[in-house]
C-alpha cells in the first residue's frame, strides 16, 4: 500500500531590509544627481555672470575711449579732413577758386571752421597746430594741398623735400647727385627712386631748381608707336620727319594725356594724378651721335612749351650712367650702371641733327641707336610733379615706393 504526499508550494517572503536598502541607495543617487545639477547650474550662472560683466566693462572702456577720439586723429587723417573741407568750401564758393593756370589761393583752417566745414584743429589733436589748404589750378583740375604745422611734432612735407631728406648727396657711386644750378639727378643702377602713382610705377629722374620732381614711366604706355611716319621728300618714302613739334609723337603724347584708351593701357595717370602734374617745356634740340655733351645744353637750346607729357633727352639717359667711359651716344658703356635701361626699345625726344629723318632710341640692351622716325618703339612719358605735391609714404625702394597726396 503506497504513501500519498501533497507538495505544497509557498511563496518566498522578500527581505524587507533589502527593499529599504535599495530605496535608500536610489534616494542617495537622486540626491547626488540633484546636487551635481545644482552645482552645474551655479557654475553656468557664474560663467554667464563673468561674460556679462566683461562685456559691460568692455563697453565702458570703449565708451570712454570714444570720448577722447577727438584728440587721437593721426596727422594724415587731419590733413585729409582739411582737404575734404576745402573741397566742400570751394564747391559752395567757386568764385574764389584760382582762374588762371598755375594760380594759387589759400584758405586757412579757421575759415573752414567758420564755414562749418570742419571742427577746430584742437578737436582732432592735443598738439598745438595751425593749418591751411593751398589750391592751385592745373588745366581743368585743381590741386588741393593741405599744410599742417604742429611744430616739432609734425609738419606737412613736400615730396621734393622728403626725397632730399632721405637721399644724401653723393659724388660717386649710386645715388642723388648735385647737377648744378639747383638741380639734382639720380644716377646709377640701384637707386631708390621709385614713385607709385594711382595707375602706374615711375622713376625719379631729377628735382628741378623750382622743386618740381621729374618722373619717367618705368614700363611705358600703350602700344609701340612711331616717332613720326610722314612721307619724307628727301628720303622718297614714309621714313618720317624728325621735327618734334610737327611729329606724330607729340600728337600721341597730347592724346594719351587728354583721352587715353584704357584697353590699350594708355591711362597711366588718373584724374587725381593729373591735378598733380604741371606743364613743362620739352627739350627738343637736335644733336649728333658723336657729341659728348650730357648736360642738356644742346637739347634745351630749343624747347616745345606747355606739355603735360614729354620724353627724356639723350643727355638724360647718358647722365643716369655712372660709367666714366660714357662719352657720347655711340659709347656702349652708357648702358652700364644705368637705372633707365629696360627690356624694350624706347624713344628719346632727341633727333639726329645730321639728317631730317632719324631719331635717337634706346634698345632693349641699353644701347643708343639712331633709327628712322618711322620705326616703332615704346613710349615712356615724362611728367613734372608740382612742387606743392606732398609726401604720403614710402622710401623710394621698389618694395616701398614713394606715394604722394
Amino acid at each position: 500500500m503506497g504513501s500519498n504526499f501533497n507538495l505544497v508550494t509557498r511563496p518566498v517572503k522578500k527581505d524587507e531590509d533589502d527593499e529599504d536598502i535599495k530605496d535608500e541607495e536610489e534616494i542617495e543617487v537622486d540626491v547626488k544627481k540633484k546636487d551635481n545639477d545644482n552645482a552645474a547650474k551655479k557654475r553656468m550662472i557664474m560663467f554667464m555672470g563673468i561674460i556679462v560683466g566683461f562685456t559691460i566693462l568692455l563697453l565702458i572702456i570703449l565708451f570712454f575711449a570714444s570720448l577722447g577720439k577727438g584728440s587721437n586723429y593721426s596727422y594724415t587723417e587731419i590733413e585729409k579732413i582739411m582737404k575734404n573741407a576745402a573741397v566742400s568750401y570751394f564747391k559752395d564758393y567757386p568764385e574764389y577758386l584760382p582762374a588762371t593756370e598755375g594760380g594759387i589761393v589759400e584758405v586757412d583752417s579757421s575759415n573752414l571752421v567758420a564755414a562749418g566745414k570742419m571742427k577746430d584743429l584742437s578737436e582732432y589733436t592735443s598738439a598745438k597746430c595751425t593749418g591751411s589748404v593751398q589750391v592751385e589750378k592745373s588745366g581743368s583740375d585743381y590741386l588741393y594741398s593741405p599744410v599742417l604745422d604742429c611744430g616739432s611734432s609734425y609738419s606737412t612735407t613736400p615730396i621734393a623735400t622728403k626725397i632730399m631728406e632721405q637721399n644724401s648727396l653723393v659724388s660717386e657711386g649710386y645715388g642723388l647727385y648735385d647737377a648744378g644750378n639747383g638741380t639734382y639727378v639720380f644716377r646709377g643702377e640701384e637707386v631708390n627712386n621709385y614713385v607709385k602713382m594711382d595707375n602706374s610705377l615711375w622713376r625719379i629722374v631729377k628735382i628741378t631748381s623750382d622743386n618740381n620732381v621729374v618722373l619717367v614711366s618705368q614700363d611705358g604706355v600703350g602700344l609701340s608707336q612711331p616717332w613720326d611716319d610722314r612721307y619724307n621728300e628727301n628720303r622718297n618714302y614714309e621714313s618720317g620727319i624728325n621735327n618734334f613739334g610737327a611729329s606724330r609723337m607729340r600728337e600721341y603724347l597730347d592724346r594719351i594725356y587728354k583721352n587715353p584708351v584704357a584697353d590699350d593701357h594708355e591711362d597711366v595717370v588718373s584724374k587725381s594724378d593729373k591735378a598733380k602734374i604741371v606743364a613743362h617745356s620739352v627739350c627738343i634740340g637736335k644733336r649728333t651721335s658723336k657729341s659728348e655733351s650730357n648736360d642738356n645744353s644742346i637739347e634745351c637750346s630749343e624747347v616745345w612749351e606747355n606739355q603735360k607729357f614729354g620724353l627724356l633727352t639723350l643727355s638724360d639717359f647718358m647722365m643716369a650712367s655712372i660709367d666714366p667711359n660714357c662719352k657720347n651716344a655711340e659709347t656702349r658703356s652708357c648702358k652700364n650702371y644705368n637705372y633707365l635701361v629696360v627690356q624694350s626699345n624706347w624713344w628719346l625726344a632727341t633727333a639726329n641733327s645730321e639728317n631730317d629723318s632719324t631719331v635717337f632710341m634706346v634698345d632693349r640692351n641699353g644701347l643708343v641707336t639712331v633709327s628712322n622716325a618711322s620705326s616703332y618703339g615704346t613710349v615712356r612719358p615724362v611728367i613734372y610733379l608740382n612742387s606743392n605735391v606732398k609726401f604720403k609714404s614710402g622710401n623710394g625702394s621698389l618694395e616701398k615706393p614713394y606715394t604722394v597726396r
